[in-house]
This record gives structure tokens, sequence and C-alpha cells, in this order.
């Protein structure tokens, strides 16, 4: 327990480090400065350097441990304990100036997470968890919100901008949960959308092809809010993941099970 503590504090530490940058940049990236990735894809300096400032940080404690960033990829050894950052989840919002972004960091093991911190900079909201130690919020203990109403539920998703499936699986699924909860939301950062679920602002969540980075440390934070996911996919590859309390989860999985196969 207390080397699980010492991780969180680490993921904390790694993320606030991140969103530093973010805060020192946010709405003053010029268009030049914008690199096309792939097709709808951006990235920055500011993702760049966010990234390499956390893994010179986690390196600098963790030097056995394996680091896997979004822009830069593996670094470390290769290792059972490896951390997931994503430098700025949500980069069209950042650079669009929309204050909904974050910087997330998720320490997995043997396929599992374990430790996270998600940090909101605009907001200066630190969410992070550990295995068996609770989620919290600037050190206030959250949990999910208890509601087995589908007409009072608030569901957030997501859809890929450069989706490899036809889009009307998505199109669809979003109708049918469309059709039976109270409201629906689109954030654009899949870490901040499940930190809000465990923190019962939302009900449930449905993202689709996402990556580890993007929710890694979200899981940790979900499941020990109280919280249930599922992912559908390789979570070392590409995957969907639908999250929530018990009784939405359950009900977009089996909205979801209609146009895709899910393997769970």
């Amino acid at each position: 327990m207390e080397e699980i503590k010492y991780f969180v504090e680490a993921a904390k530490s790694a993320a606030l480090i991140g969103g530093e940058v973010l805060k020192e940049n946010f709405r003053k990236v010029n268009r030049d400065a914008i690199e096309e990735k792939g097709e709808k894809d951006f990235v920055t300096y500011v993702d760049k350097t966010s990234e390499e400032r956390i893994k010179e940080f986690i390196l600098k404690y963790f030097p056995e441990h394996e680091i896997v960033g979004e822009e830069e990829g593996v670094s470390g050894t290769i290792s059972p304990y490896k951390w997931f950052i994503d430098p700025l989840d949500g980069t069209k919002n950042f650079l669009n100036g929309f204050p909904i972004f974050a910087v997330s960091v998720g320490l997995v093991y043997e396929g599992e997470p374990i430790a996270g911190a998600v940090y909101l900079p605009y907001y200066d909201h630190l969410y992070w968890a550990g295995k068996g130690l609770g989620a919290f919020k600037n050190g206030e203990k959250i949990k999910v919100k208890d509601n087995d109403s589908l007409k009072h539920a608030g569901v957030v998703y997501g859809f890929p901008s450069r989706s490899l499936r036809d889009i009307n699986i998505y199109l669809n699924i979003f109708r049918d949960v469309f059709y039976e909860v109270g409201s629906m939301r689109r954030p654009g950062a899949a870490a901040v959308d499940i930190c809000m679920v465990a923190e019962g602002i939302f009900d449930g969540m449905m993202e689709f092809e996402m990556k580890p980075w993007d929710v890694a440390a979200g899981m940790i934070i979900l499941k020990e809010a109280g919280g249930v996911y599922t992912i559908n996919g390789d979570f070392y590859g590409k995957f969907d993941i639908f999250a929530g309390n018990k009784f939405v989860h359950d009900f977009i999985l089996s909205t979801a099970k209609r146009y895709l196969e899910i393997k769970v």
C-alpha cells in the first residue's frame, strides 16, 4: 500500500508539471506553430514540452520503469510498470481557446491501472487515485452518482475524428442512447470525461478508438470512485471504453452491443 501511495504522489506531481506548461501557453500558440501529424490530428511544442518534462520527472524517480507517451512513444526500460502519459488531452480544445483540456498520467502494472492523476490546468482541478486508496479531487473524496434513472442520466461521449469504422455505427449508438437518457455532452477530452463521471457530474461515458494514454489514469480514478468500465479491444493498441455507475454503464454497453461485436 505504501508503494501505491508513492506512485500516486509521483503521478500527481508529474501531472502538475505538465500542467504548468499548458497554463503558460494557453491562448498563446500561433497557427504557424501547429503541426499536423495525421489527418485532423494536431500537435504543438506545448504537447511535446509537457511530455518531455513529465518523462524527465518520472525517470528521475523510477529509472527502471517504462514510459509510453502520446507524442514521443516509449522511453525507459521494458518493464511490467508502464506509465502512460497524455501531455495534452484535448489538443483541439486547447488550440481553440476552449478550457476543457488536461494532463493525464497513469501507471499500469501488468495490464492493470494502479495509480493515476488527471490535471485540468485552467480550473486548477487535480484528480487522483491509487488502487485500494479511493479517488479524490483537490483532496476531497469523490464517488460516482447513485442514479438508476435513465431520464435523469447524463452521458458523455466521444467519436474519433479519423474513424476506422463506418461512422454510422457510432451515430446509431449515439441515437439509441440519446433517446433514453436525459442529456448527452461532448467535452472533447476523454481524460476529463471519465473524471467527471467519477465525481458524479455525469452518469456514464462512451468513447471509441481510444489509446491507453487517453484513459489509463481515468480508469483507476473511476474504479476507486465506485464506477465500472468495460474495454472492447486491445488496451495496448486501440479500444472502446464504456463506463459509469453500474446501471448506466450496463445500459450503454447493451446499446453498443446492437452495433458492435463486443467480447467481455
